[in-house]
């Protein structure tokens, strides 16, 4: 985990090197100097800053909402092995099988957000917790204990669709092409800038070209909260807590 927070960070690095090494080229090989001042570049940071900041803002208020299904999801997958375990001991039956089954099926759901299940296999696992709530009805469990599995169940696909939707769109598409051509217009502007002092005049364009670039990866990586199965399985230090659909997991192996 430590790792996959350290990775924007490693990714924003290599754009401030390309920067000073470019920057060295026009202004100490070729000697182009005296083009642009710092103070002449501030209408353009300013409105990075403001793009950045408005993209930012917009995908912040969707992680606060992702930051919660996760719960709402090992929440439910712990409900419907409850409720089916009690309307069958309700009826004096053996329950054992109905906690195993969802426990297979809680295997899948867990797989699905680190990427070792397929949407395939959760539209099998979803439909198998479909086929169980049907068994369940011929086995005599009580109408009480099969509507609240279908509340249950409906809650969780609900909020697994709604996850997928997260993970397969963007915030403002056109948003993002904004925002990624005023900071690839501010990298090459830092190339050419004067500043007031040599120090300053390295100094300065590789903490922006850091920052800079550093903020635009935050942005796109904030707007996918679910990206568990990216980087080789890494994930990233930006995803949601999905320790609740783990919890879940465990429980249910008992």
């Amino acid at each position: 985990m430590n790792s996959a927070r350290w990775r924007l960070f490693r990714g924003s690095v290599p754009v401030a090197i390309v920067v000073l090494v470019a920057r060295y080229v026009v202004q100490d090989v070729f000697e182009v100097k005296d083009i642009i001042t710092f103070g002449e570049v501030g209408a353009v940071i300013t409105g990075a800053t403001l793009i950045i900041g408005f993209m930012l803002a917009g995908v912040i208020a969707d992680y606060k909402e992702a930051e919660k299904l996760p719960a709402v999801v090992g929440n439910a997958l712990g409900g419907l092995a409850g409720l089916a375990e009690a309307g069958l001991t309700v009826k004096d039956k053996e329950s054992s099988h109905v906690r195993a089954r969802v426990y297979r099926n809680a295997q899948v759901v867990h797989g699905w957000f680190v990427g070792k299940s397929s949407d395939e296999d959760l539209r099998r696992a979803d439909a198998d917790i479909s086929q169980m709530i049907i068994d369940l009805e011929r086995e005599g469990v009580g109408s009480h204990y099969l509507s609240r599995l279908l509340l249950v169940h409906g809650e969780l696909k609900a909020t697994l669709g709604r996850i997928s939707v997260i993970r397969g769109t963007s915030f403002i598409q056109s948003g993002y092409v904004l925002m990624t051509f005023l900071v690839a217009i501010l990298m090459a502007l830092l190339v050419v800038v004067e500043f007031p002092s040599t120090a300053m005049s390295w100094i300065a364009p590789a903490a922006l070209g850091v920052a800079y670039s550093y903020l635009l990866l935050l942005v796109k990586d904030v707007d996918n909260p679910f990206g568990h199965a990216e980087n080789n399985g890494d994930g990233s230090g930006a995803d949601v807590d999905i320790s609740p659909i783990e919890r879940a997991v465990a429980f249910l192996a008992q």
